[in-house]
């Protein structure tokens, strides 16, 4: 397989640490960003899992979205043994469902609100669980949580060992030591997660809990509170894991008392206990197996370069589309930006200055908020990292075949110059270039299909070797919401599509269709790896939505610079040009109609 990267990725990322004020920190990378980071930043960032399920902390079976999640991971974690390096966030609960220590059916629920949003190889089950778990305490009003990427995937199940609170405090103890817990950080550990969900009739009869909803939370309400602590300290908590009438099951008094109170007296100051629930639950998410090695600390990319690409012009021969995106966080009112870039060869076209046009578009992001179940969600700019505002500025300019692309640049109205560190944002390659205009969606029931389309220089036509690799929304049921990659589809030269700007055409029909939600493009041309990944169905531009653009401003000696437009809505995220970008996975679940779960025991 082609080498997924062509420069080295150099992580210069700020700590989100409890020390650091999360609402001030970014992060700078030098672009192109590797595939993982780039997707989970926006994720983080701009992704709407958060805003359209679990916003407002959301009620769903009687308990909340976000205390499902929390589930979800703890149980994940809990049968790991740090002291051999076996198990951890792993998502190896999703083979190990049917266990009486994972009863309920919330880990099934957080696994289809995560399905599609997997993308193998870079991001899995594991670090989506992860980042519920940052999402969770944030929706419903609890601390920040630093967030790392890298976690790998299980493939079977791990074994048991998950805590249940019919268990003693001596096996309690044990198992949490076995986590890499010590006794005091077990109780606060414990408290923590029960700051979220309660306890569900439903799953623990013997419990003993008489309501109309067969639902008691920890402290007496769905979020995140700190009466967790002072509710026990004072002797008026309602946790069914202390008051329940079966002594058996009072997991929680045995737990938080096993030390004298010590433990929970130390967090009855709600500031010292948002800042260990802070640090344990960040320790809890970062359980790993060994050989797995975790990213620094994952923050907004102040100016993030996105929506990177290059292709032929659908519209004028001898011309190329190039498109781009800068973000920009917490903007300046009234901010313009314009966008520069210098020749790839003769002929010239730009001036010693650079080629230069102005926006195309500009949109606003981090203050439309969403409603779901009467709840308002906030952008995750504003409820993970306290960015009140950012803006993309998006371009679209033609550019002369023959003199091609070499880098670009941004320029702020006040001077500033954005160059990627002074390097400029170089573009590696112009040889082999994915075409989101030739490649085609078409509906045939009862499998669509789509053609995937590049376009190779044809000096280049007979030493080239092309394919995709794509991964498929699976319509059978799949219990384990593990996602399925088809690789190595060969494309071929097209004999319907005629050659273009000095550009000859390989195509691939694949009858997936709709079902392929994602793809990547891999190639070989005159022995040098090629690739564009992180590729989506919404990226391909319809025929009827491409139009001439106005007129943009320039430093060209003689180039002009119109624009093809498109009105399609897109979530590109990858910058592709130079060989780097990530599989888009989505998998299929069973979709799951009850909760049941009691936090993390």
């Amino acid at each position: 397989m082609p080498s997924r990267c062509s420069l080295l990725i150099t992580l210069l990322l700020a700590s989100l640490g409890s020390a650091a004020d999360p609402d001030t920190q970014t992060m700078q990378l030098t672009w192109p960003y590797s595939p993982m980071i780039d997707y989970e930043e926006f994720f983080l960032t701009e992704g709407t899992l958060m805003q359209t399920v679990a916003a407002g902390c959301a009620s769903r079976d009687n308990t909340t979205v976000a205390a499902q999640w929390v589930r979800a991971a703890y149980h994940d974690v809990g049968n790991a043994d740090v002291g051999i390096g076996r198990g951890g966030l792993d998502a190896s609960v999703r083979f190990e469902l049917d266990r009486d220590e994972n009863v309920g059916t919330a880990m099934t629920q957080t696994f289809h609100d995560f399905r599609l949003e997997q993308r193998p190889p870079y991001t899995g089950m594991a670090d989506l669980l992860a980042m519920g778990v940052v999402f969770s305490y944030r929706v419903c009003g609890g601390p920040s949580i630093p967030y790392r990427a890298g976690r790998v995937d299980a493939t079977q199940a791990d074994s048991p060992g998950v805590p249940k609170p019919d268990q003693d405090i001596d096996t309690h103890i044990a198992i949490f030591k076995r986590q890499g817990f010590s006794q005091s950080e077990m109780i606060a550990l414990v408290a923590c997660g029960h700051t979220m969900g309660g306890v569900s009739a439903l799953n623990f009869p013997s419990i003993h809990i008489n309501n109309v909803d067969n639902m008691a939370f920890f402290h007496g309400a769905k979020e995140y509170s700190h009466n967790i602590v002072s509710g026990y300290l004072d002797g008026t908590t309602p946790d069914p894991l202390i008051r329940s009438s079966n002594d058996t099951m009072n997991s929680d008094q045995r737990i938080f008392s096993s030390d004298g109170d010590k433990t929970m007296q130390s967090l009855a100051d709600p500031a010292t206990f948002d800042k260990t629930c802070s640090s344990l639950l960040e320790r809890m998410i970062n359980i790993v197996p060994k050989g797995v090695t975790l990213s620094d600390v994952i923050s907004p990319i102040e100016n993030k370069v996105t929506r990177t690409r290059l292709f032929v012009s659908s519209k004028y021969e001898g011309e190329l589309t190039f498109k781009t995106s800068i973000r920009i966080l917490n903007p300046k009112e009234g901010l313009t930006v314009k966008l520069f870039w210098t020749d790839r060869q003769d002929p010239k076209t730009c001036s010693d200055k650079g080629c230069s046009a102005d926006v195309s578009k500009t949109s606003t992001l981090g203050t439309a908020s969403r409603k779901r179940g009467g709840q308002v969600g906030e952008s995750p700019l504003k409820t993970l990292f306290g960015i009140d505002k950012a803006k993309r500025f998006d371009f679209e300019v033609r550019i002369h075949a023959a003199s091609s692309i070499a880098k670009f640049w941004f320029q702020l109205g006040d001077g500033t110059i954005i160059d990627n560190g002074g390097k400029g944002y170089v573009i590696q390659q112009d040889d082999f270039l994915w075409d989101p205009y030739r490649s085609k969606v078409v509906d045939q029931w009862p499998a669509a299909q789509a053609l995937i389309t590049v376009g190779v220089k044809t000096s280049l036509k007979d030493k080239v070797t092309a394919y995709i690799n794509h991964v498929d929304n699976n319509s059978a049921p799949s219990p384990t919401f593990v996602s399925i990659v088809k690789t190595n589809i060969s494309m071929s030269p097209s004999a319907d599509i005629p050659p273009s700007s000095g550009y000859t055409f390989f195509s691939v029909n694949t009858t997936q269709g709709d079902d392929m939600l994602a793809f990547s493009v891999f190639g070989t041309v005159d022995g040098q790896a090629r690739s564009w990944e992180n590729l989506e169905l919404a990226d391909i531009l319809p025929a009827s939505s491409l139009g001439l653009g106005t007129k943009a401003a320039s430093t060209s000696k003689s180039a002009s610079q119109a624009s093809e437009t498109s009105n399609r809505a897109t979530r590109m995220r990858g910058d592709n040009i130079v060989g780097i970008g990530l599989f888009v996975s989505v998998v299929v679940g069973i979709l799951s109609v009850a909760f049941g779960g009691c936090g993390l025991l």
